[in-house]
């Protein structure tokens, strides 16, 4: 099986791109699914039997496609990151004081807020809270760095060199979160990420429906279990 050594500590082994998050090897396969609802894809992450690549995953991967741009699976990346929106198992449940925020990488995450409650006060590092009051729309890449529900997206701080590379990496404009309001009723909305929206860097938006057609996802297994 061919492979192709890669900036940045990754490689392409057969139709498979592997990528150093945190201290984890995660392959990605190849190519991306989509472009389609946020439903369909994780739908067919899940009938593969592999897991949803998570919000702090896909910036380790954007990470790495800017570190070989040329290489043409890496500038694919790149491309759709910036044309159309990728998705992410990280998942939101609005609430009327906060945000609890969690990683859905298999599906089977309960989505109600006492389970998810539980979860975080038994130590789940897969769940986070954040209450409002953090700053959204356009902010300055120090501030974003330093944002509470950037830090609760990507679920850990040593990610985020990872994230001010990236940031600065796809634009020259100001990062951009998408407006989080509180809730009467807990609601929950899907993660999305890109580029190029509304004209602004790296656009982070937590209240997603899931309803846009073009976006993109990622499937991953650890690179042990290949």
């Amino acid at each position: 099986m061919e492979t192709k050594e890669l900036n940045g500590n990754g490689k392409i082994v057969g139709d498979h791109i592997y990528v150093l998050y945190l201290d984890e090897v995660l392959a990605f396969s190849l190519p991306m699914i989509g472009p389609s609802y946020f439903d369909v894809e994780m739908s067919v992450i899940d009938a593969c039997r592999q897991f949803r690549a998570t919000t702090g995953q896909i910036f380790s991967l954007v990470d790495l496609a800017l570190q070989n741009p040329d290489e043409k699976h890496c500038k694919n990346i790149l491309s759709k990151f910036k044309d159309s929106c990728f998705w992410t198992s990280t998942e939101n449940l609005l609430g009327k004081e906060d945000i609890i925020i969690y990683d859905n990488v298999n599906g089977n995450m309960p989505p109600d807020r006492d389970s998810l409650v539980k979860r975080h006060k038994n130590g789940d590092r897969a769940v986070r809270i954040v209450p409002y009051g953090f700053q959204t729309e356009r902010q300055s890449v120090e501030e974003f760095l330093k944002n509470p529900y950037l830090i609760a997206q990507i679920g850990n701080k040593n990610m985020l060199d990872v994230v001010e590379r990236v940031v600065k990496g796809v634009s020259k404009n100001k990062p951009y979160v998408r407006a989080l309001n509180p809730t009467q009723e807990d609601i929950k909305k899907y993660t999305a990420m890109n580029s190029s929206w509304l004209d602004n860097g790296l656009t982070l938006v937590g209240n997603c429906e899931g309803y846009d057609g073009s976006g993109f996802a990622f499937m991953f297994r650890n690179a042990n279990a290949l």
